[in-house]
């Protein structure tokens, strides 16, 4: 790769086109731009990628364990040493060796020349001692050795550096050591032998593809030039004195969103005088007032962005030569969505971050053709103040919906009548003041947010579009150590983490490692095991989770296939431990297993491939947003119920004598999931059908009316007995028997179908083909087990849809997602039972 990091790729379609990314490239100049971990009033961090000094720290794990090892520990930091510029003005290096204690061996300042700093090491002695604390030893590291007394140059923005050697598992706890060598600009590599914890090298390291594993340390060889390679790319830190005042406190951003249809044109002239006139009135600059316009009808179009003009005189002569749009109908909903994607965003010059308040003026001469409610939230949300203009066409009730409070919201005749309402306008500007907006600074609403991404084979031609993706979700939380926190995991086969909660305590660094991570590859694809992996080792205390009861906990799950494991248990706990999981699915991944890992059906969504994530990007950051409102997990079917207001469900029971052990355990369950349903005509219908050799029909769908007569028929139900089990000819009889109008099927209505088999034993017959057919037919298929059942049987009858029965434990998780399930296919169904 030529790039010094993937994120360093542009593409224009040719040279002519290089204006486009101008921006971008400045940016990544300037890569902290952002940053506000500012210390003693020195500003952001700013790349210097031919640095010419550094300052190397050797953190050698000096225990009594490591003697054996010793001389080949020495021998790799001389190999890294050779690779350097050693001097006064060069490179620099230390080193300290740790056991229950730190010893320091070298400074910075004490061997200025490389043949000194090689014979230093070759001269070491092993320190020994017998606990080896780590933690203790990066506390050392940060308050002794990367100081200004023992020669570290960081307040001169030299790269500081530290390697660590260790041979095991640290006795004490890492992590808020490393979380602070970070915050000063530390960048900490490990290299671990077998017996030390990689989860522990990867929490240390700068990112956890800084943390190296070897068998022992004779094997370094294998990952020296790796290690020297990224070394010598650790940008230099060049500081300086920030501004006094970067940004006004009286600065504000404001976008003109212009009624730009038909309907205007005769009138266009007068809405540029209105904008022209408050710009008038306005102090223009680029540390003041910027303003942007944008135009709408049935789509939107930048005039100009905030950071387009940065004087009075630029700003009027754009608005006096702009031309009209033209289109129809108007589209306001659309049109706020696309202001609050390109307008107000930093690339568009917005200042969002440095709290100076985002202000929109709407423009309308009618009433909008789409719904505006959802977009206008998201501005809301984001901290936007709305002041709505209409015209007497105007939905008065819309324009009091959109601004930022009913007196926000001003009416005229006509265009021609703006100058009137003028005053207000700059009146209701004076009163938004400099804050720092809600939608980043979430008050006590922190959260953990953990992305699982599908790294396998399969997806590799989608990695980019989910990288863009969860950037833009990053780039809309607040991450700090006391706000937000983000992990990034990629699996396949299993899971790997690409970095933890607590790895990094600032925006811009989740972003970094983001646009750096390369994907996993590997088969199969196995998301039981990778739920189990976050719910383990990434929500864990130890390496950041902070817990339901400290801050909220979300998942974000991307997947492009069917699992390759069950992925039902794994779920479950996921969801009594408080984490909400948003599932994304491509069109190869399963609907019903994606649903079952999704914290309500609801938060599962469907592309058909990983590029077109960003299509999807509203719904899911409203998702999002409203889980924030939700404390506590589902504990009851209220919500499901509530939702379902109508469905056709039989119950499926094996009545064999293999089933006998179980009779009451399935009879109570089926007994307890009509307790939890409203039965009637227009609600939900029931129906009930046992089967063995032959099936036979307890009662059909529209036999009971009332809920009480269909528990009193429940309540005397038994199992009938028999020495086979037809599951197949059962499925095929309610298919053409109950299933059908005459029994009382409300199909031909779009009700949904459902068919629950309760099973004990595998089919003597074909169950597979019948299945097929049913679900064909617009029947969804759930598959119950108690312990004797044929599990393999049961996923091939009903993937992602099998549940299993041990005791009355059981009854909610799989009432739940049966509930759940039907509630989200309710509307999608396909009328061709019995036909």
């Amino acid at each position: 790769m030529i790039a010094f990091e993937p994120g360093f790729i542009y593409r224009v379609s040719d040279f002519s086109k290089l204006n486009l990314i101008e921006k971008q490239v400045l940016a990544a100049l300037n890569m902290n731009k952002d940053n506000q971990e500012t210390k003693n009033g020195i500003s952001d961090l700013v790349v210097d990628l031919d640095s010419p000094e550094r300052d190397i720290l050797f953190l050698l794990d000096g225990s009594d364990e490591t003697l054996t090892d010793f001389q080949a520990m020495k021998t790799f930091v001389q190999q890294v040493v050779e690779t350097l510029n050693v001097g006064e003005n060069k490179d620099r290096v230390s080193l300290v060796q740790y056991s229950q204690d730190q010893r320091t061996d070298f400074s910075f300042n004490s061997h200025l020349d490389k043949e000194a700093v090689l014979n230093a090491v070759q001269q070491l002695n092993h320190k020994g001692g017998n606990l080896r604390n780590t933690g203790a030893a990066l506390r050392h590291a940060r308050r002794s050795s990367f100081t200004e007394a023992s020669g570290s140059r960081r307040r001169e923005g030299v790269p500081q550096i530290l390697v660590l050697l260790t041979g095991g598992r640290s006795g004490d706890d890492v992590s808020k050591a490393a979380v602070d060598l970070k915050k000063d600009k530390v960048v900490p590599f490990c290299v671990g032998t077998r017996t030390a914890d990689l989860l522990e090298l990867q929490m240390i390291a700068y990112n956890p593809s800084y943390a190296f594993s070897v068998p022992t340390f004779h094997d370094t060889g294998s990952i020296h030039q790796q290690l020297v390679s990224l070394v010598k790319r650790v940008p230099r830190q060049q500081l300086r004195e920030k501004a006094q005042s970067s940004i006004d406190p009286s600065s504000k951003d404001v976008v003109f969103l212009i009624d730009g249809s038909e309907a205007s044109q005769p009138r266009f002239s007068d809405i540029l005088e209105f904008v022209e006139a408050i710009v008038t009135d306005l102090s223009i600059g680029n540390n003041r007032h910027r303003v942007a316009v944008v135009q709408y009808s049935d789509t939107a179009q930048t005039n100009f962005n905030l950071n387009r003009y940065g004087t009075k005189h630029d700003v009027l002569q754009a608005i006096n030569s702009l031309t009209h749009k033209g289109g129809q109908p108007i589209n306001i909903g659309s049109a706020l969505q696309y202001v609050r994607d390109h307008a107000f965003t930093p690339e568009a010059g917005s200042r969002i971050r440095q709290g100076a308040p985002q202000i929109l003026i709407l423009l309308s001469g009618g009433r909008s053709a789409d719904d505006v409610r959802n977009s206008v939230r998201e501005l809301k949300e984001m901290g936007v103040t709305i002041v709505a203009i209409g015209s007497s066409d105007a939905d008065t009730l819309e324009l009091q919906t959109i601004s930022h409070e009913p007196r926000y919201a001003l009416s005229v005749a006509d265009y021609g009548e703006l100058p009137a309402v003028k005053q207000n306008v700059l009146s209701l500007l004076r009163e938004t003041s400099h804050h720092a907006l809600h939608s980043i600074e979430l008050d006590s609403k922190k959260s953990d947010i953990v992305f699982l991404i599908d790294g396998s084979y399969d997806s590799r031609n989608g990695f980019e579009g989910i990288r863009a993706f969860i950037q833009r979700i990053v780039e809309n939380v607040n991450v700090s150590h006391n706000g937000d926190q983000v992990a990034v995991v990629q699996y396949s086969r299993d899971a790997t983490a690409n970095f933890y909660l607590n790895s990094y305590s600032s925006q811009y660094d989740v972003l970094s490692s983001i646009r750096t991570m390369r994907h996993k590859l590997g088969r199969p694809l196995n998301i039981g095991k990778a739920l189990e992996f976050v719910r383990d080792h990434v929500f864990d205390a130890s390496v950041g989770g902070r817990g339901a009861d400290l801050a909220s906990q979300y998942l974000y799950l991307f997947s492009g296939g069917r699992s390759g494991d069950d992925v039902r248990g794994a779920a479950q706990t996921l969801k009594a431990k408080g984490i909400k999981t948003l599932s994304i699915g491509t069109k190869n991944a399963d609907t019903l297993e994606m649903q079952t890992v999704s914290y309500t059906p609801g938060h599962y969504f469907n592309v058909p491939n990983f590029s077109n994530l960003q299509s999807i990007y509203a719904s899911v950051e409203n998702k999002f947003r409203d889980s924030q409102t939700a404390t506590e997990i589902l504990t009851d079917t209220s919500t499901a119920v509530e939702e379902l207001q109508t469905a056709d469900i039989v119950f499926l029971l094996d009545g064999s004598n293999y089933m006998k052990p179980n009779e009451r355990l399935v009879l109570e369950f089926v007994l307890d999931f009509v307790k939890k349903i409203e039965i009637g005509p227009n609600n939900v219908q029931v129906a009930l059908v046992q089967y063995s050799a032959e099936p036979a029909a307890e009662f059909t769908l529209n036999r009971y009316s009332r809920k009480e007569e269909a528990l009193n028929h429940l309540r005397n139900v038994k199992l009938m007995g028999g020495g086979s089990v037809n599951t197949g000819r059962a499925i095929d009889f309610v298919r053409n028997t109950v299933l059908v109008a005459s029994a009382g099927s409300r199909l031909q209505q779009g009700v949904p179908q459902v068919l629950i088999s309760v099973s004990g034993s595998k089919s003597e017959d074909d169950a597979l083909g019948p299945a097929g057919r049913l679900k064909n037919a617009g029947v969804s298929l759930f598959a119950v087990g108690v312990n004797t059942a044929d599990r393999s049987e049961m996923e091939q009858l009903a993937p992602g849809a099998r549940y299993f029965l041990k005791d009355v434990s059981d009854f909610l998780p799989v009432r739940q997602q049966v509930l759940s399930v039907t509630t989200a296919t309710r509307g999608s169904v396909n009328p061709s039972v019995g036909k």
